[in-house]
């Protein structure tokens, strides 16, 4: 058994016994408050997650590149699947940066491939001698559609993410006005 303080006791007072066999419910069947997000299990920083987004990315782009010689479909994909991954995982402090992640992500990709592959950014128009920002702009008008898709996803779960914290919050509020829980304590 594990004490708890209960709502308005002392750090000496009255403690609530919660068993971890209860699967996380006190003995009054009150459920365990949650500091993890449903869907994922944890919130880690944002910064691993945009890390591995960007390599996920650029990995996706440099094998694209070995096998089709050009970017493409694939990057595309990956960058659907960063840009939603992103917004289901971060924390809700780190909404911004999910929000505005993917077109971020994608002109860091199209440099570092223009710059390490330029024959990798091969859209039909362009001239074989075209400078590093001239692929870099035509890469992203190439792949314009996946970004609309990936960008447009990613703002409509950072909404929602935001609209379910806010009634998360007034809830919490009202519980704690109420009297039914105890107001959370800022370290």
């Amino acid at each position: 058994m594990i004490g708890v303080q209960a709502p308005g006791g002392s750090r000496d007072g009255p403690t609530i016994a919660r068993s971890p066999a209860a699967g996380g419910r006190t003995r009054a069947g009150m459920p365990q408050p949650r500091r993890q997000a449903p869907w994922v299990g944890a919130e880690p920083p944002v910064v691993p997650v945009v890390v591995a987004g960007a390599v996920a990315l650029l990995g996706s782009a440099f094998v694209e590149i070995l096998l089709l010689r050009t970017l493409g479909v694939l990057t595309g994909i990956v960058l659907v699947a960063v840009a939603v991954g992103t917004a289901l995982t971060v924390r809700e402090r780190d909404l911004f940066t999910a929000g505005v992640l993917a077109p971020l992500l994608l002109v860091g990709v199209l440099m570092v491939v223009a710059t390490v592959r330029p024959a990798g950014i091969a859209v039909t128009e362009l001239d074989a001698a075209a400078s590093a920002p001239q692929r870099v702009i035509s890469g992203f008008v190439d792949l314009a559609g996946a970004l609309v898709v990936a960008h447009g996803l990613a703002l409509a779960i950072v909404a929602l993410r935001s609209r379910v914290a806010r009634l998360r919050r007034r809830r919490t509020s009202e519980l704690v006005e109420r009297g039914a829980i105890a107001p959370r304590r800022r370290l």
